[in-house]
């Protein structure tokens, strides 16, 4: 029988690399792995429980389900079901890893019902509240703003220059023209943006690489932050940039990180009343949205966002439905609405 708590940095080992070696799983999707399983094995340990590949190790995972169920986030919300489902999808990797390798005999994992999760619809910006946004965001006669310090109460704060506007505006306006990931816009090189043809290749989930169009106002925005990129750097891009094959950039001249886009997100959606949480991903989520409410075939969206399942692009119909019952109970006078 395996000593599970000497065994486990071996045995998480091992199969952290045969996710990367024999399954091509990205790193981010090891990473993730890591995360969930240390959790398991930090649960376990603290009750006293261990995994041995037999048919007792059914209960040990259902008070492991347990207590992850009773646990509390950061902000002291509940643990989603969304979440425990993801670790127990480690978990049952792992456990079959383990059975494979002929370390356990019995994958008692496969036994457990995945939590069913909570059905949420996603946060979505109005066509209005975009509309306001982007209009207050620079444009081609906007003046350059000094890199100052801004004296008042409390820190000072830096005022951003012309380029971080350009940048952040650009930003803004691609994520929302073509649906992507902030981990897909960060990832984008000069190679891969064709602004002639108003497309670009980003690199999405497991490693997948897909060709997104651009919208028109997307590419000027990029058009004037390049534009001035090279006006700030001289027209040898490398100049003062570490990264020069990078297309969008930190002041420091390193590439743009997840961290900085959720930031950007905040700042232009600070002062919107209809959207306390703006996050990139609901620029992602308003993408689709929108598009589907203007008529967008629903594979052509899919394919946009680069989703693997049709289900899963299904989902922002409801919100397009639920828009078109809205405008219908205001407007026909047959609707039964008072």
């Amino acid at each position: 029988m395996v000593d599970f708590y000497a065994e486990f940095p071996r045995l998480l080992r091992s199969f952290l690399e045969y996710l990367e070696h024999e399954r091509e799983a990205s790193s981010k999707t090891i990473e993730a792995y890591e995360g969930d399983l240390v959790d398991l094995y930090r649960i376990l340990k603290s009750e006293h429980l261990v995994l041995e590949g037999t048919h007792d190790d059914l209960y040990v995972l259902r008070r492991y389900l347990a207590i992850l169920s009773q646990q509390q986030t950061a902000t002291n919300h509940r643990i989603k079901a969304s979440s425990i489902g993801r670790k127990l999808a480690a978990v049952r990797s792992f456990v079959k890893f383990l059975v494979k390798r002929g370390v356990f005999e019995f994958n008692a994992a496969r036994l457990l019902k995945t939590p069913k999760a909570e059905k949420r619809l996603p946060n979505v910006a109005s066509e209005r509240a975009m509309a306001e946004v982007l209009s207050k965001q620079p444009t081609s006669n906007h003046p350059a703003t000094p890199a100052v310090e801004k004296q008042g109460s409390g820190k000072a704060k830096r005022l951003r220059t012309r380029l971080e506007e350009l940048r952040d505006l650009a930003v803004i306006e691609l994520l929302y023209s073509s649906g992507l990931r902030r981990s897909e816009l960060c990832s984008i090189d000069l190679t891969e943006l064709d602004l002639k043809a108003r497309t670009v290749r980003v690199l999405g989930k497991g490693s997948k690489q897909r060709i997104v169009p651009i919208g028109t106002k997307a590419a000027e925005a990029i058009k004037l932050y390049l534009a001035e990129l090279s006006r700030t750097h001289s027209s040898e891009r490398g100049q003062g940039v570490e990264d020069p094959t990078a297309l969008f950039l930190l002041k420091n001249g390193k590439r743009l990180t997840p961290r900085m886009v959720y930031h950007i997100v905040q700042r232009a959606f600070g002062e919107v009343p209809d959207i306390p949480r703006a996050h990139p991903h609901m620029l992602r989520h308003t993408a689709a949205t929108h598009l589907l409410d203007h008529g967008a075939d629903l594979r052509a969206v899919k394919d946009i966002l680069g989703h693997e399942s049709l289900r899963t692009t299904q989902r922002y119909t409801h919100l397009t439905v639920d828009r078109l019952k809205k405008v219908y109970d205001q407007a026909h006078p047959r609707s039964g609405k008072p």
